[in-house]
């Protein structure tokens, strides 16, 4: 009796907490820096800094679109929870929607901001092409008994019921699931742990719902976490967001305030206000109009030459698939196939890669290297039934390697 009394207790302090914050970010990530302190997790500072020899990569060019495949991770206890494909449509139409400035309601943004308001080009599509080259609707559905996931990071470790990230450099994952209440999402930061990136949306709220939440603009905000958003408050009285046509305020705004709403206490002297209709607020999804023009350089600057999210702009989830699940080689005489399997290690490599095979000796097969964007960087013979390459001079990044009359598709990280 009194562990369910202290429930109780636990879970009406949560319930009144959601009516001031909608978001788990800040906390999450702080949890993170602690436990993760040599992550590149660096949101209060460009992230282009954290590139060896502290250049400053430049963004892709305003006009060029980034795509952005996307894997959704449906965890659901019963069918009710278990969305809809229309669902889950309808949430990447929102993503395309707010993030190019093309909602109906973008209309309705105060005259002092319109100027800032942008289109960031950025455009998501769920994945055609999952990491092993199977071909996928980018859906990923799992039945699990957890009844409540928060935001601990279980719902993204397979042990605990939950699912794990496909491989973050060339996805946005996003798990869904029934979260605690009070907790409408949360969101890692670029250059934080590979095995936990990627955006956490309650159920109810993802692709639309009903109340305050009801437009699929939870996920919009969280994806800009993950694109290195900060809140527009800097999470501190005050704060500083890291961008500069952003006005400062001195904390988040809550339902929808009247325009304008002057800002007296962080004395920036910004005669037209808080920016309150601004995705990284907390205000309700109808008063959530716009990114502004800094905001949008600062996501972008992710997919720089050398920026964290660079790899994305070269993903093949969205090309055509590549593994058909069946991987034979032609015997000796022409006539017959013998099943095998060939393995490459060490995974992430350095300087030399090693190939493997079961069922049958390689001597003799042709060998192609390609990077993400299918450019092919190294090519020869194998010798013998395990073969060494140098793969030194190749830069940092995920590799494929195609050998022929194999018809498996081999990944490589040099790291």
């Amino acid at each position: 009796m009194r562990t369910f009394t202290l429930l109780l207790i636990a879970f009406a302090m949560t319930f009144s907490a959601q009516a001031q914050k909608q978001c788990g970010t800040e906390a999450y990530q702080e949890r993170i820096r602690q436990e993760f302190p040599l992550s590149l997790m660096k949101q209060g500072i460009p992230v282009s800094q954290t590139v060896a020899g502290g250049t400053t990569p430049t963004a892709p060019g305003l006009s060029q679109v980034i795509i952005i495949p996307v894997v959704v991770h449906v965890l659901y206890n019963n069918e009710s929870n278990n969305l809809s494909e229309a669902v889950i449509n309808r949430q990447i139409e929102i993503l395309n929607r707010d993030f190019n400035l093309a909602g109906d309601d973008a209309s309705k943004i105060p005259s002092a901001f319109s100027p800032r308001a942008g289109v960031a080009n950025i455009r998501f599509q769920l994945a055609k092409v999952d990491p092993d080259g199977r071909a996928t609707t980018g859906i990923n559905r799992k039945k699990s008994s957890r009844e409540f996931w928060g935001n601990d990071d279980k719902i993204k470790d397979p042990a605990s019921g939950g699912v794990k990230p496909w491989d973050s450099r060339s996805y946005l994952n996003i798990w869904v699931g029934n979260l605690v209440p009070g907790l409408l999402g949360y969101s890692s930061a670029p250059g934080g742990p590979a095995h936990l990136d990627g955006v956490v949306i309650r159920t109810n709220v993802f692709g639309g719902g009903s109340g305050s939440f009801s437009m699929g603009r939870t996920t919009v905000h969280e994806v800009g976490h993950w694109l290195n958003l900060k809140h527009l408050w800097g999470d501190g009285e005050c704060g500083s967001d890291g961008v500069d046509d952003t006005p400062q305020q001195r904390r988040y705004n809550q339902g929808c305030p009247s325009f304008p709403k002057l800002n007296t206490t962080c004395g920036d002297g910004n005669s037209a206000g808080e920016m309150f209709m601004n995705f990284m607020d907390f205000t309700d999804d109808a008063c959530m109009l716009m990114f502004s023009n800094g905001q949008i350089s600062r996501m972008r600057e992710t997919f720089a030459a050398g920026g964290i999210r660079e790899s994305i702009r070269f993903s093949r989830a969205l090309g055509e698939p590549w593994n058909n699940g069946v991987t034979t080689t032609p015997a000796a005489n022409g006539t017959a196939s013998t099943q095998i399997s060939v393995s490459v290690y060490p995974n992430p490599a350095s300087s030399n890669i090693t190939f493997s095979s079961k069922g049958a000796n390689l001597a003799g097969t042709r060998y192609t290297l390609y990077t993400l964007d299918g450019r092919r960087v190294q090519e020869g013979m194998l010798s013998n039934e395990q073969t060494s390459l140098n793969v030194s001079s190749l830069r940092p990044g995920l590799y494929f390697v195609k050998l022929s009359g194999v018809d498996q598709a081999l990944r490589f990280v040099r790291q």
